[in-house]
């Protein structure tokens, strides 16, 4: 596949699994914000479509390019009925004001996926599972540990799964943070704790309460969603990594992971680097140390 195709095939995705879905599931009455952009992804998978395929025949209307499609190439695409339904929906919200149902918005969730999985392979030849949003990390450790992870699970090897998820997002974090590092020893500009060191037994407690405290603090000014993180810290193991860099991982979590929950921990890792990525700034030519002769 051309890779202009896998980008915009991977923003396509974007746009439905982690803005869709996420919005599909907040209350009521903010759900129904989800259908716009569950039809958004329909209709930018769509006009893509009529390139990969080199039709030159513009649509003018959403409905339309069942039609072009089948006349231009005989191919029918799936989902059509469903479809209708869903720019119905979304053209009562936005020009009478009419907010769906929590059901109908569960039933647009399964249809439009449906819609996905059915005619990304038909239209590009792949899996619309296998569009991976991993490569929009600019992080290459946490790109890469991502990656190996998907890898893992698709290998029943769970355990080396969620060690390889939590060990993405504690890298995103750590390398993001040296990136921005200052001063002769690059030191992270987001300085919210000394390191601790645990010279007692009876101070232990303390040290993880502060640690996680600390740990809080830094995933919320990052602009990182934190009741996410907290459903994602409830999935993978605890990890830590120490003054070298070398990671620490809990042995004792019991192993389970679902798809659903793979899914889950890999677009929230994704997003974050997004948040991440979306302001990025250099301080190294900014911060300049200067030293004053004593006499």
């Amino acid at each position: 596949m051309e890779p202009t195709y896998l980008q915009r095939l991977s923003f396509i995705k974007y746009l439905f699994s982690i803005i869709g879905l996420y919005q599909s599931y907040q209350p009521e009455p903010l759900y129904g914000v989800s259908i716009l952009s569950f039809h958004d992804s329909v209709e930018l998978f769509l006009q893509l479509s009529l390139e990969k395929l080199n039709i030159t025949k513009a649509s003018q209307s959403f409905m339309d390019y069942w039609e072009i499609i089948k006349s231009e190439k005989g191919m029918t695409l799936s989902q059509k009925g469903s479809m209708k339904r869903l720019n119905k929906a979304r053209v009562g919200l936005k020009h009478s004001g009419i907010i769906p149902s929590k059901l109908d918005i569960e039933s647009f969730r399964a249809t439009t996926l449906a819609f996905f999985n059915e005619n990304c392979l038909k239209i590009f030849d792949r899996d619309f599972d296998d569009i991976s949003l991993i490569d929009i990390i600019k992080f290459e450790r946490s790109k890469k540990l991502l990656k190996q992870a998907k890898s893992d699970f698709e290998n029943n090897s769970i355990e080396k799964s969620l060690q390889n998820i939590a060990l993405s997002f504690e890298y995103l974090i750590s390398d993001y943070e040296k990136s921005k590092g200052v001063g002769l020893f690059h030191r992270s500009p987001f300085p919210f704790s000394k390191h601790i060191t645990r010279r007692y037994k009876e101070i232990d407690e303390v040290v993880k309460s502060i640690e996680a405290n600390t740990k809080a603090i830094k995933i919320l000014s990052f602009g990182i969603d934190y009741k996410k993180y907290v459903k994602y810290k409830s999935i993978v193991p605890s990890v830590r990594l120490t003054m070298n860099g070398t990671p620490s991982l809990d042995p004792s979590r019991k192993i389970v992971l679902s798809k659903e929950d793979l899914d889950f921990c890999i677009n929230f890792i994704v997003e974050s680097a997004l948040k991440l990525q979306e302001f990025d700034f250099e301080l190294e030519n900014r911060m300049k140390f200067k030293f004053k002769p004593l006499i």
